[in-house]
Parts: C-alpha cells; sequence; structure tokens
C-alpha cells in the first residue's frame, strides 16, 4: 500500500534510480511514486512537475558529486592543480549513473534534458560545470594555471574534451582516457609550484557555494498529505 508520507530524500532515491536505468525520457511520474511507494498526488506536495522533480535529483547528484570531489582534492598532496581538478571533476560526474546519464544526453537527442536545459539557461545548468569558465579563472588568478594561457579559450577547450568523452560512449577504456586527459592538462597548463594550496582553497569555497545553493533549493521534507489519486498542482510535462 502507498505510504502517505516519505522523505524526499526517499522520493528522489526513487527518481535517481530509474533515471540511472532508463534515461529522462523514459521515467514517468507514476513510476517514480510507485517506486518510492507513495500516492502520485504526495509528488506534487513537493514538486510541481516532473522537470522539477528531476531538476531535484540533478541538484542532489551534483551536490553530491561535488562532495565527493572536495574530498578528493583535499586527500591529493597535488590537488589545487587544473590537471588534479580536472581529473577529478571527471571521475565524480562518471561515478554518478545520473550524472553521466544527464551529461550524455545534453548534446543528444534526449527531449527531456534539452527541455531541463532550456528552462535554466544563462542561470543554473551553466553552474553544474563541476570545472566551469569562473572557476578556471580563478585558479588562472591564484597562479595554479600558466600565465601565458588564456583561461576563457582554456574553458572552451575542456569543455570540448567533456563533450567529446561523452557523445563518444560507451568506452571500454574510460578509466584510462580520463588519466590520459588529465595527464595532458598536467603537462601542457599546470604551473610549476610547489604548494597547491591556493588551489584547494578557491575549490573549497566554489564547492561550499554549489553545494549552499543545492541544500536552499530543495523541497520541504514532510509535506502533508493528499488524500490518494488526488493531484494538486498540474503536471509541468507529459509523465
Amino acid at each position: 500500500m502507498p505510504r502517505p508520507s516519505v522523505s524526499t530524500d526517499h522520493i528522489l532515491d526513487a527518481a535517481a534510480e530509474l533515471v540511472a536505468r532508463h534515461g529522462f525520457d523514459h521515467v514517468t511520474t507514476a513510476e517514480i511514486a510507485k517506486a518510492a511507494g507513495v500516492a502520485k498526488g504526495v509528488l506534487y506536495l513537493r514538486f510541481p512537475g516532473k522537470d522539477e522533480l528531476l531538476d531535484g535529483v540533478l541538484d542532489r547528484e551534483f551536490a553530491n558529486a561535488v562532495r565527493s570531489m572536495r574530498t578528493s582534492v583535499e586527500e591529493d598532496p597535488r590537488g589545487g592543480l587544473l590537471s588534479r581538478l580536472y581529473l577529478h571533476s571527471l571521475k565524480a560526474v562518471r561515478a554518478s549513473p545520473v550524472l553521466t546519464a544527464f551529461y550524455d544526453s545534453v548534446h543528444g537527442e534526449s527531449r527531456v534534458v534539452a527541455r531541463l536545459v532550456r528552462r535554466r539557461s544563462g542561470s543554473r545548468y551553466p553552474a553544474r560545470e563541476l570545472v566551469g569558465a569562473d572557476f578556471v579563472a580563478e585558479l588562472h588568478r591564484v597562479g595554479m594555471i600558466r600565465g601565458d594561457v588564456d583561461p576563457a579559450t582554456l574553458h572552451r577547450i575542456l569543455s570540448l574534451w567533456s563533450i567529446g568523452l561523452a557523445v563518444s560512449a560507451p568506452h571500454d577504456d574510460v578509466d584510462e582516457l580520463i588519466v590520459g586527459m588529465g595527464d595532458l592538462v598536467a603537462r601542457s597548463l599546470d604551473s610549476d609550484v610547489a604548494d597547491t594550496t591556493p588551489g584547494k582553497i578557491a575549490f573549497s569555497t566554489f564547492a561550499q557555494r554549489i553545494i549552499d545553493q543545492a541544500d536552499r533549493r530543495a523541497p520541504v521534507t514532510v509535506a502533508p498529505t493528499a488524500p490518494r489519486g488526488q493531484r494538486t498542482s498540474p503536471e509541468a510535462a507529459p509523465s
């Protein structure tokens, strides 16, 4: 029997598992509700529609990837260098089936992902780059990237590499590819510095800002229950 009230994290867990298994275009709110063990109306007490629910999944997955990356950077003696940050970011994304599905779909034919990106264009989705343009510029400013490199051009190149990795997937040797990309960045772009602490501090500040933003956007965990089968708001897109 559907449970009248569960945590929002439980609902997001169910949605994330379905997205990882079937992709963004083949998941419905009815399936998410069934997997979470709640009536469909409960979803609409937490999220206005399916797109907002999937946005919540992405926010949480992205924040968790940033947390994982922050730990890896802190434990890495050379973690403040661009090559190490880039390596840790790619590994964090590939470790999340949901983020892998998202980035693999951004430049593909997924109607749902295209709609999510279009709705948030110029706002949230650019911030979902683990090594974004502003952050590359900050690494350059604190001396972690060679001074003769233009950070804006560098960011575009790194983005193209990441896109290429996504659109050419799947790879049997994805770990070797990621390590190879990191090695190339290290040889050509990293500054020759003994102390990478400034880069670690820059990333820690960036990471906390992203995590705080995700926490502020999180919906209320427990909400009053609507009568079974009753929809409290129209769905934003067909389910």
